[in-house]
């Protein structure tokens, strides 16, 4: 899983191909979109942005600017609303940075290292250069080196025109000035502002009075979005509310028994079943196991709400697993008794949106842009959430927002790619906001056939923590 965002990656970035090596070392952090990462290696490489590019992860998702995806086959999820944390989170983790798909420059970028946060300087930053990455334009790797061999003979036959097609300038490999890549870098939205336009959202009026820059602001980072929400939580009325949530709920038995000598945990690492059930019964079996009514209780590996708060609070940095005992931390245990409940749930609340792999929750393919696009939501209950209303109004909001939602979704012959959608918003989206207390459903639980009828509002808590300006 990604590191905390107090943290800070040591990226690798590559030339593939190239001999002798072109490469630079960055510090960046952890929540850099691609988008901004793209920029950061176009400037940090020497690159100069005019032409397509695209990245690919280790499990061959894609992911680039939507616009170049001229006709919506290659599925980019978009580039402008993913973390490089929800891609890279070990070190030694890899993707491939792909620009000008007709010279085909193709760049590995590593995670060599995870870092404490504080390094003395802003990020992102370059911290060594080797070589100069080639000129734009010069016929991939093959041509860049019929042009250096040119360049650097003068007798060559093609001399005088490679120096003419540099403005007469000299091409120097092994000239790298890393001031300059690092003053590019502190100035680099200015440096886009003229060729690149707002992220590619739909237009303004799908999204219920924000404009495209606050919805932008509210899917960085939800719990930090001051043109949309105030930053300042009403701390008196969240705690007030805190065990509305079934997460704390679940949470603080769990905490409980783990206290002393922790957790026996199964031969399947799995919690024993006498936790499992005391969680269900702190939680309310109606929300957090449905189906128990229907079959009994036999494993943790059936009763997602389990799963996450222990993953949660692992994820969070509260818990430890060592020789099959589930502890909690020393550190954990003094943060709990200074800082108290609250903490513990922002500390969850901001896991579950930067760090917890949503596609997890569920076994719909290609639908991984759900997690980024969740936080819209908020400002949907924030609008007109404070009355019962049903659960499609608000998918039906949200495909509105995002129209291209539905595009990802890996086909299947017993459903269509938007009811793909709906559904894997109900089972991720609408799962965590239950069990982070975040709204109320009604019924709690709903049948495939009746699942029309559900209706949801949001909840005190909420509205203690999202607060409109």
């Amino acid at each position: 899983m990604p590191p905390p965002a107090n943290k800070a990656y040591q990226l690798k970035v590559s030339l593939l191909g190239a001999r002798p090596p072109i490469w630079r070392r960055l510090l960046v952090a952890p929540d850099t979109t691609f988008q901004d990462l793209h920029r950061i290696i176009q400037l940090a490489m020497g690159w100069q942005a005019c032409h397509l590019h695209m990245f690919q992860a280790g499990d061959d998702r894609l992911i680039g600017d939507p616009a170049e995806d001229f006709d919506g086959m290659q599925n980019f999820q978009d580039e402008t609303m993913v973390a490089v944390s929800a891609v890279l989170n070990k070190e030694g983790q890899a993707l491939t940075y792909d620009y000008d798909f007709g010279d085909s420059w193709e760049h590995e970028v590593r995670l060599e290292k995870v870092l404490p946060g504080d390094q003395g300087e802003p990020l992102p930053r370059c911290i060594k250069a080797v070589r100069q990455c080639p000129p734009e334009d010069v016929g991939g790797l093959p041509g860049f080196y019929d042009f250096l061999e040119a360049m650097e003979d003068a007798a060559h036959p093609e001399h005088v025109a490679v120096r003419e097609w540099m403005g007469g300038e000299w091409f120097e490999p092994e000239f790298v000035d890393l001031d300059d890549i690092n003053q590019a870098l502190a100035e680099r939205d200015a440096l886009f502002s003229e060729t690149e336009s707002e992220p590619d959202i739909p237009p303004a009026r799908d999204f219920f009075g924000l404009s495209p820059s606050q919805v932008y602001e509210l899917l960085q980072n939800p719990l930090n979005c001051p043109s949309v929400f105030k930053p300042l939580i009403d701390a008196e009325a969240v705690n007030r509310e805190l065990d509305t949530a079934p997460v704390i709920r679940m949470a603080k038995v769990l905490v409980e028994a783990m206290k002393g000598k922790g957790i026996r945990l199964t031969g399947k690492g799995n919690l024993p079943l006498k936790q499992v059930k005391a969680m269900i019964e702190a939680g309310g079996e109606e929300i957090v196991a449905p189906m128990a009514r229907y079959s009994p209780i036999r494993s943790e590996e059936h009763i997602l709400a389990v799963i996450l708060t222990r993953v949660l609070l692992e994820i969070a940095g509260y818990t430890k697993k060592q020789k099959g005992v589930l502890s909690l931390k020393k550190t954990a245990e003094t943060r709990l008794e200074k800082k108290g409940w609250l903490m513990v749930y922002r500390d969850l609340l901001s896991t579950a949106f930067s760090r917890l792999s949503w596609a997890s929750m569920d076994h719909y393919d290609g639908l991984d842009e759900i997690q980024y696009t969740a936080p819209f939501c908020f400002w949907l209950l924030s609008e007109k959430g404070e009355q019962w209303r049903p659960v499609d109004d608000y998918l039906e909001d949200m495909l509105k927002a995002f129209p291209r939602l539905p595009l990802a979704a890996y086909p299947v012959v017993y459903m269509s790619d938007e009811e793909q959608a709906r559904s894997a918003m109900r089972s991720r989206m609408l799962t965590l906001y239950q069990l982070l207390g975040l709204i109320e459903l009604d019924p709690e639980h709903a049948r495939l056939r009746s699942e029309g009828e559900q209706m949801m509002r949001r909840t005190a808590l909420f509205e203690g923590l999202f607060t409109r300006v």
